[in-house]
This record gives C-alpha cells, sequence and structure tokens, in this order.
C-alpha cells in the first residue's frame, strides 16, 4: 500500500530535500502535496486526504500547533512532527493535541521514513524522554482543592466588582470607591458588610490581604 504524505515546512530548502525524500522511496510513499504556510496546509490536507502529514512545528513565526486540531478534523490523516524545536513541554502539547509521531530535523532520513511507517500503521513514534514527560502529565494528581472555594462562589459579580475596588484602589475611602462605583456610601457599606460575612474577614485590610491571596483583585 502506498503511503500518501503532505509535507508542511516554511523553508524552501528543508522542503526541497523532503520531496526528493519521499519521491525517492517510491512506490512504497508518494508525495501527496506540499505546503509553506499554515493556510496552505489546512486547503492542501483537506482537498488530497493524505495519509500522514509530516508537519513543521514552526511557520512563519507562529506555531502550527494551532492547526494541527483542523488538520486531524478535516482528514482521516495521521501527524507527525517534524521539527527542530526540543522545548518538550510543546511536543508533549502536541502530542496531546493528536499528533502521533515526533522526530527531530537532526534525525537521519531512516529515522523520519521509519517514523511515518510506523505512525501510518497505527503506532507511535515519540521518544522515551517524550513519553515519560507525557504520561508524567497525564498520571499527575490534580491540583489541591482552595479551600475557600466555597466562599468565594458564594460572591455575586457585584461583589467581586467591590473587592476588585478595594484591592486596586488600596488605601482609598469609601466616599471614593462609591463615585468609582457610581454607588452611594450607603450602598458600598452594604455590600462591604455582605462581603466580610461571606469571606469571614472583619475590615478592609483584612479583606485586602484575603483577595490577594485568593487572587480576587
Amino acid at each position: 500500500m502506498t503511503i500518501r504524505i503532505l509535507l508542511v515546512d516554511d523553508h524552501k530548502t528543508m522542503l526541497w530535500g523532503l520531496e526528493r525524500l519521499i519521491q525517492a522511496e517510491a512506490p512504497a510513499f508518494t508525495l501527496a502535496g506540499s505546503a509553506g504556510d499554515a493556510a496552505e496546509a489546512v486547503a492542501l490536507c483537506t482537498a488530497l486526504q493524505p495519509d500522514v502529514v509530516l508537519l513543521d512545528l514552526d511557520l512563519k513565526g507562529s506555531s502550527s500547533l494551532a492547526i494541527l486540531p483542523t488538520l486531524l478534523a478535516c482528514s482521516s490523516a495521521r501527524v507527525v512532527i517534524f521539527s527542530a524545536n526540543r522545548d518538550q513541554a510543546t511536543l508533549t502539547e502536541a502530542v496531546k493535541l493528536g499528533a502521533r509521531g515526533v522526530v527531530g530535523k537532526e534525525a537521519p532520513t531512516e529515522d523520519v521514513l521509519a517514523a511515518v511507517r510506523k505512525v501510518h500503521g497505527g503506532e507511535l513514534w515519540i521518544d522515551q524522554s517524550l513519553m515519560q514527560a507525557l504520561l508524567g502529565q497525564l498520571t499527575a494528581p490534580p491540583p489541591p482543592a482552595n479551600p475557600e472555594a466555597p466562599r468565594i462562589a458564594s460572591l455575586t459579580a457585584r461583589e467581586r466588582e467591590v473587592i476588585g475596588m478595594i484591592v486596586a484602589g488600596k488605601g482609598a475611602l469609601n466616599k471614593e470607591l462609591a463615585e468609582r462605583a457610581f454607588i452611594s456610601e450607603r450602598t458600598l457599606r452594604n455590600h462591604l458588610s455582605t462581603i466580610y460575612q461571606k469571606l469571614d474577614v472583619a475590615n478592609r485590610l483584612e479583606l485586602y490581604v484575603y483577595a490577594t491571596r485568593n487572587g480576587l483583585g
């Protein structure tokens, strides 16, 4: 069975070399097409329906992670990342988004061809360090819940707005804060009384400390 490959890379010299590599492997491999940017990649993937997309991560200064889900949605192609980028967080994100293989641009041609074959056959082509990083993310325990979450959730949008003004205004007087919110001082005091009760704080200073500690500013 011939594997039809779409190449996506914004470096013309690299693209030329990949085209010759694929053509030299005929009839096992067929060059379905070549794209030099994200828009062209999506258009050709939709029109040509390749078996495998060999995708550079950096396309003219932007990350091709943004189009990866689209490439997978508009065709049945499997994606192999082919990139000089060795940032594990970025490569892990690519795999989480659906890429089935990752090959560095420094890899020998035999590895590039092997990755295409393996991924086309339904296998993964990911080095051990990247696989460990991916498994570490997937098996990491969720972050501990904030014990203050129920209290914070009880706040209304208006009360959150008042808290934001308290944090931003720091030592501003109630009169000044009320004017900023277009409410009376009495209304502001009523809001503050309710907020103090909900968050179990005694005054504006404690509210300021509580808000900054829990990201309510």
